[in-house]
């Protein structure tokens, strides 16, 4: 009987491997959640999310209670606000996982590549020689020593392909879990992207509804005269404390400057006494309009990059303070100029701005940007011109998603299009 030498793939390894030499793979350092955790905290808000709309389906059904519909209505919003903001936190979340899978995936791939380089050759070589059998290999030789020389030829190269296999078999029990990790969490990734756009469609008519709904229960008017007084009350004593922060920090500066021209001063002083010079004072250059925007010292960007819906601006009958800037929420908002961070708030009211940043940019000029979501800074933090502060949100006291955008000269608000535009 014949013996034949054939080459088998083991099937596990031959169904693999064409996956294998396609897809990079990558190790994957601990990550801060699994794509199961993250659909787990999806789940219970929309689960929260159901439960609030079934109750305001019953409540609904009865006209006296509108008042406790009006704020069902708020707490669904809430709701889904928070559902879009943890989903777009999950989505940057996630890809930072999936691009740290996929470096390590490259990495252990890029050690990988001799081996299956070798492999792809032996395969390709095998496959053009055909089924060769051990003794006709044999029975070719020309001699004893040719003869010896080839059966050992045919062991070396028996045992070295079962090297390679064991290696490839290995790097792919190795990597399984990652591999399968990446692409659940791509999935999850997708879904979530999915979701976003019906949950803010939603969410728009949600706001909708609810405009009509505070409409209905405080007439065309909107608030009652006591709610404006008390508003507006807040509002000018948040107004003063935004100017007393101002103030204060215009003081700072003005002692480091004064502390900083006595050190020049004694130092041309003693420069004088040694017989040397000291060199000229800095000077201030005069504020001066600049007609491509803005001012000498303070040209902003505009704050919320691709929305340019206005959908109240300053002043009015009503005295609005600054220019409100509309778009989907929680839409990024940056800063405008550079400067330093002198106050922040992140709980509540906010005497009607919300969640707020103030930026102090220099002795004459600040910029507050309200109604925000969640924050992306910190007071005293010094943050640069198209910097991320934060995400456009619905807090204080506000009907709909948009950022409230303030300029102060001097402690004053002006009208933020004078610089915008």
């Amino acid at each position: 009987m014949k013996s034949h030498f054939r080459f088998r793939l083991p099937k596990r390894i031959a169904s693999g491997l064409m996956a294998l030499l396609m897809v990079a793979a990558v190790p994957v350092s601990v990550m801060a959640r699994t794509a199961e955790e993250v659909e787990a905290e999806q789940k219970q808000l929309e689960q929260e999310r159901l439960e609030l709309q079934a109750k305001l389906e019953q409540l609904r059904e009865d006209e006296a209670q509108k008042q406790e519909y009006q704020e069902t209505l708020e707490k669904k919003i809430e709701v889904l606000e928070t559902q879009i903001s943890t989903a777009n936190r999950d989505i940057e979340e996630l890809n930072g996982n999936i691009n740290e899978l996929t470096l390590k995936l490259d990495k252990s791939k890029d050690e990988m590549s001799d081996t299956i380089e070798q492999f792809r050759q032996r395969v390709a070589a095998i496959y053009r020689a055909g089924s060769v059998s051990t003794l006709e290999v044999l029975l070719n030789s020309n001699s004893f020593s040719d003869f010896s020389m080839r059966s050992e030829l045919l062991n070396s190269v028996s045992h070295h392909d079962q090297e390679l296999i064991d290696k490839i078999s290995q790097y792919m029990d190795d990597t399984r879990d990652e591999r399968e990790e990446r692409e659940k969490q791509k999935a999850t990734v997708a879904d979530l992207k999915k979701g976003l756009e019906a949950k803010q469609k939603e969410l728009d008519e949600l706001y909708a509804e609810n405009a009509q709904a505070i409409a209905d229960l405080q007439g065309a008017q909107g608030a009652t005269a006591e709610e404006l007084d008390r508003n507006e009350a807040e509002m000018d004593a948040n107004v003063a404390e935004m100017q007393a922060i101002i103030e204060e920090q215009k003081r700072r500066e003005e002692e480091e400057r004064k502390r900083r021209e006595e050190e020049e001063r004694r130092r041309q002083e003693e420069a004088a006494a040694n017989g040397g010079s000291g060199g000229g004072g800095a000077t201030t250059a005069p504020w001066t309009p600049n007609t491509s925007g803005g001012v000498e010292g303070f040209r902003p960007c505009w704050p919320m990059p691709g929305v340019t819906y206005i959908s109240d601006e300053y002043g009015g009958a009503r005295g609005h303070g600054g220019m409100d800037i509309a778009g989907p929420y929680y839409t990024p908002i940056v800063a405008a100029e550079s400067g330093t961070v002198i106050d922040t708030n992140t709980s509540g009211w906010g005497g009607g701005w919300g969640h707020y940043v103030l930026i102090y940019h220099n002795d004459t000029y600040s910029t507050r940007y309200a109604h925000m979501s969640d924050l992306n800074v910190s007071t005293g933090q010094y943050v640069n011109q198209g910097d991320v502060i934060g995400w456009e949100g619905n807090t204080g006291d506000s009907t709909g998603p948009h950022l409230h955008f303030e300029v102060y000269q001097n402690g004053v608000r002006v009208n933020p299009r004078n610089f915008l535009f």
